[in-house]
């Protein structure tokens, strides 16, 4: 089960829900039935409670964070109203006699910020919402623990599929959408923005894209670049100059080692991003290699000491939720044994007699 901590950013989904909510009542004349709702639907999720909590808070810090007025509130509402979706609300007109304007009116008073039109108040809240919804991954460190899993979603429409034991941090501008993975493995599903390429940074390689999906794997010694759609520029980012672009299509799979590049080549990207099911696949893989990722879902590492055992290649399908599925694989092996303690799993070669 992929885990979302309460420290992470709603969705924009929810924000806008939330941002809806809060011209509700702001606007002063929200009806019982409409209090009962929302009372629901801050029940329905801790997120829900988040989002709204930002934006009202972000609302009433608008006056201290703008204390020298350089933030044109005018010009934004103006921007706003020129967005083909916004659509000027009539004026109602009185339910009786009762509630008709007196033929001699009392003189009109100024009418506080809070009682803007909801309309009005409306329109202003569309432009902060886009402004924060924007910028609403600057800056951001995301990461996962061992067997941890997580779904991001940015602001951008894009997604990232983070796998365990990784960390990315996000850095959205006007620019370009930056991501460096700190650590681990995630798979990119990019939302198409021409103006601003998505671009990841990880060890010695940098990926940059506009739409498509691919996968980097960020291992000790080397970066693992995987294109499962569409088609990624990819860069030596050790190369002083910063070298030539590597296309890298769909379907094609390239490493980056310190000072060097290699060449795309063709693989079977459901192998890559098998992790995403919870599964690992291995083709002739060493077990060192195995190992290393099996101790990426795992709390007890598996262990292996004998230089020997660790360039024997195994192939197979694995859950990464089901240890034992591995460790008995290993244990029906006649040159292994294994002995499992507490605290990890040792591999061992079986001396013979």
């Amino acid at each position: 089960m992929r885990s979302t901590p309460s420290s992470s950013k709603p969705h924009p989904v929810i924000i806008a829900e939330a941002s809806s909510w809060f011209v509700e009542f702001r606007a002063g004349d929200a009806s019982s039935e409409a209090r009962s709702d929302f009372i629901d639907w801050l029940r329905r999720s801790p997120e829900h409670i988040q989002a709204y909590l930002e934006v009202s808070g972000a609302w009433f810090e608008l006056p201290t964070v703008d204390p020298e007025h350089k933030i044109d509130i005018a010009a934004l509402v103006a921007r706003a109203c020129e967005a083909p979706d916004i659509v000027a609300l009539a004026q109602t007109r009185p339910r009786s006699r009762q509630d008709a304007p007196a033929p001699n009116p009392p003189r009109a008073r100024s009418i506080p910020v809070w009682r803007l039109s909801m309309g009005a108040l409306a329109i202003a809240m569309l432009a902060f919402t886009a402004i924060f919804l924007r910028n609403a991954d600057s800056g951001r460190a995301y990461s996962t623990d061992i067997g941890e899993q997580r779904t991001i979603q940015l602001a951008d429409g894009s997604t990232i599929e983070l796998n365990a034991r990784s960390g990315v941090r996000v850095n959205l501008t006007d620019r370009e959408r930056a991501v460096t993975l700190l650590d681990g493995q995630a798979l990119f599903q990019v939302a198409k923005d021409k103006a601003r390429p998505f671009i990841v940074r990880a060890g010695d390689a940098q990926v940059r894209a506009v739409g498509t999906e691919f996968d980097v794997y960020r291992k000790s010694d080397t970066t693992v670049v995987t294109v499962v759609e569409g088609r990624v520029e990819t860069y030596d980012r050790s190369n002083s100059d910063g070298g030539s672009a590597i296309l890298v299509s769909a379907g094609e799979q390239l490493t980056v080692s310190p000072h060097a590049a290699g060449k795309p080549t063709p693989t079977d990207t459901g192998v890559a991003t098998a992790w995403v099911q919870r599964r690992l696949i291995f083709d002739e893989t060493p077990l060192s290699d195995v190992a290393a990722e099996f101790n990426r879902y795992n709390r007890r590492p598996l262990s292996i000491e004998d230089p020997e055992l660790q360039r024997l290649r195994i192939s197979g399908v694995y859950s990464s939720t089901d240890p034992a599925s591995l460790i008995n694989f290993l244990r029906s092996q006649s040159s292994m044994q294994v002995i499992e303690n507490k605290r990890e799993v040792r591999v061992m070669r079986r001396e013979t007699r």
